[in-house]
């Protein structure tokens, strides 16, 4: 009967005949409603809108029975159901109540979306303002590319706590990060801290040196206070 009533619906329907056969096929597939008879050949219906409950299975699930009570009624919303109905009822009525079931796990779905979206906490930073969900936003969209990122703020903001999160969030996320703070380097030195050298390159190079760029292969390099870099360094 409620397969005819619910025919011209653009629905996919899976209808069992026992409580047993109904709790297999939600273990594996949990619909968006549950149309639930309590009067089921082989178990009570309350019960599996109590393992429905238990469970949290996010499942609308609309009580149907022929035995209408307050005490059931009760019983059914304490655990949970969405909507109940008395026998005998009209497919209107099936309907009216199905859609709306369907309706309200559909905005709970996207409710539940945005929630998960919603972080205050992303790698180093801590923050669950409107600003900072698009700052993690933004580094969500950057974080896969090989681009350079250009990163500004005044001194304390986390840039470097930025970068991080950038290379954390990345497909390099397993190498090396390394921070070299531009600022603290002399000027004769920064090319071979950038670049490294090999023995004897100039007076004081007593050994090989491996550059911040060659330790920083396959993952990030982070120049922090690029702008305070010699300019003929920073087009190099």
């Amino acid at each position: 009967m409620y397969k005819d009533y619910l025919r011209h619906e653009d629905i996919c329907l899976h209808a069992v005949g026992k409580g047993s056969a109904g709790l297999q096929f939600m273990a594996e597939h949990i619909p968006d409603v549950l149309l639930l008879d309590l009067n089921l050949p082989d178990m009570d219906g309350m019960d599996i809108l109590k393992v429905v409950h238990e469970k949290k299975w996010p499942c609308n699930v609309v009580v149907i029975t022929a035995y209408g009570s307050v005490d059931v009624a009760v019983d059914a919303m304490r655990y949970g159901a969405f909507d109940f109905i008395e026998k005998p009822f009209s497919g209107k009525r099936l309907l009216v109540t199905l859609r709306n079931a369907l309706d309200s796990r559909t905005l709970q779905n996207e409710v539940d979306q945005l929630r998960q979206g919603f972080r205050t906490h992303y790698h180093g930073f801590v923050g669950a303002s409107l600003v900072m969900q698009t700052i993690y936003r933004i580094i969500d969209s950057a974080a896969p590319s090989k681009a350079t990122v250009f990163i500004t703020g005044e001194s304390g903001t986390g840039k470097e706590v930025c970068a991080e999160a950038l290379h954390q969030q990345s497909p390099r996320g397993k190498n090396p990060f390394i921070a070299l703070n531009c600022a603290a380097i002399p000027h004769d030195l920064m090319e071979s801290e950038i670049f490294g050298h090999v023995k004897g390159a100039f007076t004081g190079a007593a050994s090989e040196r491996k550059g911040a760029a060659a330790q920083a292969d396959g993952g990030t390099l982070f120049l922090d206070e690029i702008c305070e870099m010699d300019i003929g360094l920073q087009v190099k």
